[in-house]
C-alpha cells in the first residue's frame, strides 16, 4: 500500500464510471465509459470524456430501462478495448476516483487488460468504499449506494439522470469536492489507500499516428463543465 495519499494534494483527478450489460463481468460487457477531470486547488471541472461502447451483444431490456443505454446507441460505437485505450490516453497521469470501482469497474477493465497482446500501463485510483469506511465506522451496516453516499455529503444533483455514466461521473466529482471540505480530511489522507491497477493503453504506433493524422473522424465526446 503506497505511503502517500493525494486527497490533500492531488494535482489531477478523474472521476469516472462505467455502464454495463449486467453485473457479472465474466459474462457481461461495457456499454458506456465517462470521466470528468478535476484539477487545481478548488477542484474545478476542466473537461470530460464520454463514449458509448459496442458490447457485441444485445443489451437486456431491464438494463436498457435502468441505464437508458439502448442497442441503437451502441451500434457502430468503439469496441471495449478501443474505448478503454482512448479513455486511458485521455486520463493521462491523473488519479482515478470512483464508486466501488475495485470490485466492479476494474473487474471489467481487467478482463481486457489481461488479454494477450494488449499493451497496458499502471494507473492509481481511489475507491469511495475505502474513504467511507474511514468516515463512518459503522459503514458496513449503512446503505452505501452512490445515491446514499451523495445524500450523506449533501452532494446530490437532483437534476442529473442516474445510472448514466456521464451523470454519475459528475456526481462523483461533486462528492470529491465535498470530501475536500470535510473536517476530518487530514485523517482521511493518512488512512485511505491509493490502489494501483493495469489499464489498456493505446499502442505506441497508434499514439504517434494520432498526433499527425488530423483527418480522422472524431469518435469520442469531449465536453466542458464548470461548477
Amino acid at each position: 500500500m503506497p505511503s502517500f495519499h493525494p486527497l490533500l494534494g492531488v494535482r489531477e483527478l478523474v472521476a469516472f464510471d462505467l455502464e454495463t450489460t449486467g453485473l457479472r463481468y465474466k459474462q457481461e460487457e461495457i456499454t458506456q465509459i465517462a470521466g470528468v477531470r478535476l484539477g487545481g486547488s478548488i477542484m474545478n471541472v476542466e473537461d470530460s470524456f464520454c463514449t458509448y461502447v459496442d458490447p457485441g451483444k444485445p443489451i437486456p431490456e431491464d438494463i436498457q430501462k435502468l441505464t437508458r443505454v439502448r442497442d441503437e446507441d451502441v451500434k457502430g460505437a468503439p469496441k471495449p478495448i478501443e474505448a478503454l485505450q482512448a479513455f486511458s490516453e485521455w486520463v493521462g497521469d491523473a488519479t482515478l476516483f470512483g464508486h466501488d470501482i475495485y470490485r466492479f469497474d476494474f473487474n471489467f477493465i481487467r478482463k481486457y487488460a489481461r488479454q494477450d497482446n494488449v499493451e497496458t500501463r499502471t494507473v492509481r485510483f481511489i475507491d469511495t468504499m475505502d474513504i467511507f469506511e474511514v468516515m463512518w465506522p459503522d459503514f458496513s451496516r449503512l446503505r452505501n449506494s452512490l445515491d446514499d453516499i451523495a445524500e450523506r455529503l449533501s452532494a446530490g444533483l437532483s437534476s442529473m439522470r442516474r445510472h448514466d455514466a456521464q451523470s454519475d461521473a459528475i456526481l462523483l466529482a461533486h462528492i470529491y469536492q465535498r470530501i475536500q471540505d470535510h473536517p476530518e480530511l487530514e485523517k482521511l489522507s493518512t488512512r485511505v489507500p491509493v490502489h494501483e491497477e493495469e489499464i489498456p493503453a493505446l499502442p505506441v504506433a497508434k499514439r504517434k499516428k494520432a498526433q499527425y493524422d488530423k483527418s480522422e473522424a472524431k469518435r469520442f465526446d469531449y465536453l466542458a463543465y464548470s461548477f
